[in-house]
């Protein structure tokens, strides 16, 4: 006697063909991204390159033009333009992962995968903020640019409050933010037209709000990125953004420090107070971008539930990063 054949539907499948939890992905996926985008204060704010084929990242450095005359008569000479090169290696796959034990899935009463799409989210979020935050700090405090002695580039700028206690005092914290910005001009950057943003924990960015020359508003990047989902208001013209991923303590066994990028996530933050910094002057790259995914073990009888991603980020033109330090 025959066998029936029967047709089994996969309601996970996306159109029926390919992984039976493709669905289940997605969502978990959306859940997750959904979280970075609200919780993440520097998504978008950073251009992330691609890196692919290699682990090493190339920036190329361009050093001012020289001008000259022209006499009449004589054919013009060429002018000099310096050039030099900085890299940035990804080497570090980061994840998340929680693993749920068949029984569990069965007997659990909530939504197990949209609260660890949360957490997952979350996490990540914090993790990614800091590790940009921290390179930050590490250009404002650069004594000369990445690039070497390349014509028309400097290191960061800082400005070192009086006391300690000053960074609650409305007035002196908004005077060192104008003593920070007149610095930075200095070398030819311009806070409000170069995309200037500062960052500060929730401490100061409360005592900011209460000086009178602060205006409420929205942040737009000059290529059309709007962070939302963050307390925001403008001083200067430059948008100040609260958050607790700005480091201000010893950070040490970073997960993306190793012996290679001799420990470039470690460091000593506890004088920080406020950061102000463009895009240009981080250099972002990712080899695998956030990926999630959603399997089942049957030697182990667990669902597995992950993210992972692997990028990486260093200083690159320091005159466009500065920072108030305590003293």
């Amino acid at each position: 006697m025959a066998l029936l054949s029967t047709t089994t539907n996969r309601p996970n499948q996306a159109l029926a063909t390919g992984n039976e939890l493709a669905l289940t992905i997605e969502e978990f996926s959306g859940m997750v991204e959904g979280t970075i985008a609200r919780k993440s204060a520097l998504q978008g704010f950073v251009n992330v390159k691609p890196v692919k084929g290699t682990s090493t990242l190339t920036n190329y450095g361009v050093g001012e033009s020289t001008l000259g005359k022209v006499t009449p008569g004589t054919m013009p000479d060429g002018t000099v333009t310096e050039f030099n090169r900085k890299f940035l290696t990804v080497d570090t796959l980061v994840y998340a992962r929680a693993t749920l034990p068949l029984l569990d899935t069965f007997q659990t009463q909530f939504d197990t995968r949209s609260e660890i799409a949360g957490e997952h989210g979350k996490k990540i979020a914090k993790f990614w903020d800091q590790s940009f935050f921290i390179q930050a700090a590490k250009a404002a405090q650069l004594a000369g640019s990445t690039f070497g002695a390349l014509n028309g580039h400097a290191g960061g700028s800082t400005v070192t409050l009086a006391a300690a206690g000053d960074k609650l005092d409305p007035a002196k914290i908004y005077k060192a933010i104008a003593d920070l910005f007149i610095i930075m001009e200095g070398k030819d950057v311009d806070p409000k037209n170069d995309d200037v943003m500062i960052a500060v924990r929730p401490d100061i960015f409360y005592t900011l709000q209460q000086a009178e020359q602060i205006v409420n508003g929205e942040y737009i990047t000059s290529n059309g990125t709007k962070l939302e989902g963050q307390a925001i208001f403008k001083t200067f013209g430059v948008p100040v953004i609260s958050s607790n991923n700005v480091p201000n303590s010893v950070i040490s066994g970073h997960l993306l420090s190793n012996a290679g990028n001799s420990n470039a996530y470690d460091g000593d933050f506890s004088k920080l107070a406020v950061l102000a910094f463009s895009p240009r002057a981080l250099l972002a790259g990712e080899t695998i971008p956030l990926t999630n995914d959603v399997f089942y073990d049957k030697l182990t009888k667990q669902w597995f539930v992950d993210s992972h991603l692997s990028y990486g980020v260093t200083p690159n033109r320091a005159e466009y990063a500065g920072a108030i330090l305590l003293p």
